[in-house]
């Protein structure tokens, strides 16, 4: 893949250490840009103050909320690089991670988290994409990615979460939210590939190459629609096979450039408020398009 232009036009860094929660700025971190020692250890020291006695991280990353499958996925992912640093952070998070997962196989947050869920996005279309105390698939894809990034070795749990996910995908290459769901979900496929890729499951598979074909194609369409939320999953496909692929990505991190706010962050769709998570995810997606070079 050619070098590509990802210079983003304002600073995002200010934006997100400014704005962001422990997790935007563990992504800023995690996306190599060059947080200090001191910053990398008050981020942790923050990170231990809030992490609930089960081990899990509160939802919306807020003391005294339930622990969320989703945030301590996400989380755990960003911190596995220090495994043996912060042992006494990362182990009960593995922990927490480990008792939300289902005889199925899938992973499920609490019915705890219902009304939280329902705040934030009870008004919108992604509360049908979150259920509660039942197996999700994207949330089992950040699950299992983040069990495999740590090591865990509980060979049985790790292969349930595959094969929850390999024996689960419909014909459009995409993954339903979760068992019983009519439609599929393109914003669930990222998450999934990522979890499988994790597994080490082999880049020929067919599942694999059915969801990456999938997500692809969607965010072909995505481009064309300008719609930048969909570009946070544009580097779980891995690097361009063709030259069709190699464009979408090129396009798609110019989108992401051109859509960004003077505040150095991104605002969701049909709003103008720049949005700390997805600032964080984008300009972490810019910095991993920019390795896929």
């Amino acid at each position: 893949m050619k070098t590509m232009g990802t210079n983003l036009h304002y600073d995002h860094r200010t934006y997100l250490l400014t704005n962001g929660n422990i997790a935007d700025k563990l992504r800023l971190a995690s996306a190599g840009n060059n947080l200090t020692q001191d910053q990398l250890k008050e981020l942790m020291g923050e990170l231990k103050r809030v992490q609930n006695q089960d081990g899990g991280m509160p939802f919306g990353v807020q003391p005294g909320n339930p622990s969320s499958v989703k945030e301590t996925a996400e989380i755990l992912a960003l911190i596995s690089s220090y495994k043996s640093q912060w042992e006494g952070i990362i182990k009960p998070m593995v922990k927490f991670l480990v008792s939300r997962q289902k005889n199925d196989g899938g992973f499920s947050e609490s019915l705890k988290l219902d009304p939280y869920i329902e705040d934030r996005w009870g008004g919108g279309i992604g509360r049908a994409h979150y259920p509660v105390a039942k197996s999700v698939t994207w949330l089992t894809g950040k699950a299992l990615e983040a069990l495999c990034l740590v090591e865990y070795d509980d060979d049985e749990r790790l292969r349930r979460a595959r094969d929850f996910l390999l024996y689960n995908q419909y014909e459009d290459g995409h993954w339903p939210d979760f068992i019983g769901c009519e439609e599929s979900d393109p914003l669930a496929t990222g998450n999934i590939l990522l979890g499988l890729k994790a597994m080490g499951i082999n880049s020929e598979n067919k599942v694999y190459q059915d969801g990456r074909a999938a997500l692809f194609q969607h965010l072909k369409d995505a481009v064309e629609n300008k719609s930048t939320f969909d570009m946070m999953d544009l580097t779980a496909v891995g690097k361009p096979k063709t030259e069709l692929e190699e464009e979408v990505i090129r396009s798609g991190v110019e989108l992401i450039i051109q859509s960004q706010n003077e505040d150095g962050g991104w605002a969701p769709i049909g709003t103008k408020k720049s949005d700390p998570e997805l600032s964080s995810i984008l300009s972490f997606v810019v910095k991993k398009a920019n390795k896929l070079a």
